[in-house]
């Protein structure tokens, strides 16, 4: 069924006509039911969740409507495929790869662009008489030995998309995250971090992300062409680090406001609205990537202020005493070191794991 659908959709990919379309669905459907007759698909009501909410957002700013799904399979390796039609696959071990749903999003706009350019099929006749079901599996699992016998075990196969598809992958998918409300710079920590992985654990297979272009080739023009368009490389929202939480309890029958810092509490005040604008500036601050020593205390407004990089976070005045616990200076002083310590300790774990 499959090698009759392909021998009839793949001279007019390009097309893209509505028949055209519709034998690409089928072939797609069919290679998704091969698919899911061999993998475990995940069912869980989280993970579906979240998987369609961010999916869907993607598919829509997509520049060719297809009927898009997306669904996880359990396997550990981190990795996605997407199936002619927009029938689109990650693996657990990709959902627990991604730091953040703007990864996800990035992970998800690749395929989505293989799918709406037709990548598939193009490779396809690229490797001759590669069945696609074979081509499937040697995508998503990574294993040579499912292509034993067949033609797959040529160059072109197993290095995954060609270095000129995957790079119109990876381009089209910043067109699609810009469209949304994901950083397309998660494009590029998540290349990032892949990076990071290929250095650290060479014998680690990552997967068709990691195969053709190179993993720093990639780096390398995701960035120029963020560059180029003109957006800023704040990676802090994609790779979420330095977390900031708000959130309210009860102290003395009264609502309290705590600052969360990577779910630890640094600060607690009563006044939510200038609790927030803290918030506000902190994250300002924080996606400057600082360093610790860019944290000081100093006088300012009638009191002591804290700053970040010279830009005032929070003035604490004598007014603040009996909720501080002590003098401006003192107040100041403290929030200035826990501060200080969770930029170092932030920072010391990202070494540790991308």
């Amino acid at each position: 069924m499959i090698v009759l659908l392909l021998a009839a959709v793949t001279p007019a990919v390009q097309a893209q006509d509505q028949s055209t379309t519709a034998q690409e669905i089928r072939l797609g459907q069919e290679a998704a039911r091969q698919l899911e007759s061999r993998f475990k698909v995940l069912t869980d009501e989280a993970t579906v969740t979240r998987l369609n909410r961010v999916g869907k957002t993607v598919a829509a700013a997509a520049d060719r409507d297809l009927p898009y799904t997306f669904k996880a399979v359990d396997l550990k390796e981190p990795n996605a495929v997407s199936l002619p039609g927009g029938f689109i696959y990650v693996t657990k071990g990709m959902l627990s790869f991604v730091r953040s749903d703007h990864e996800l999003a990035a992970v998800l706009a690749h395929e989505v662009a293989h799918a709406a350019h037709g990548h598939q099929l193009i490779m396809l006749r690229r490797a001759n008489a590669v069945s696609l079901w074979t081509f499937i599996l040697v995508l998503l699992t990574r294993d040579p030995n499912v292509a034993i016998g067949a033609q797959a075990v040529g160059e072109g196969l197993l290095s995954g998309y060609t270095r000129d598809l995957e790079q119109d992958a990876d381009v089209t998918s910043l067109d699609y995250l810009v469209k949304t409300t994901y950083t397309p710079v998660a494009a590029l920590t998540l290349m990032e971090r892949l990076l990071w992985e290929e250095r650290l654990r060479p014998e680690v297979d990552l997967g068709a992300f990691r195969d053709h272009p190179k993993t720093k080739e990639r780096v390398e023009y995701i960035t120029a062409e963020l560059r180029r368009r003109g957006i800023p490389l704040i990676r802090r929202p994609a790779a979420n680090y330095l977390r900031i939480a708000l959130r309210t309890v009860t102290e003395n029958n009264r609502p309290v406001g705590e600052l969360l810092v990577n779910e630890t509490a640094v600060l607690r005040l009563p006044d939510l609205d200038r609790l927030s604008l803290v918030a506000s500036r902190l994250d300002r601050f924080f996606n400057t990537d600082p360093l610790a020593f860019d944290v000081t205390a100093a006088p300012a407004d009638g009191g002591w202020g804290v700053f970040g990089r010279g830009q005032l976070l929070l003035a604490i005045t004598s007014a603040d005493a009996p909720f501080v616990g002590g003098s401006p200076q003192g107040a100041a002083a403290d929030l200035a070191a826990r501060l200080r310590w969770l930029i170092t300790q932030d920072i010391r774990t990202r070494k540790f794991t991308g």
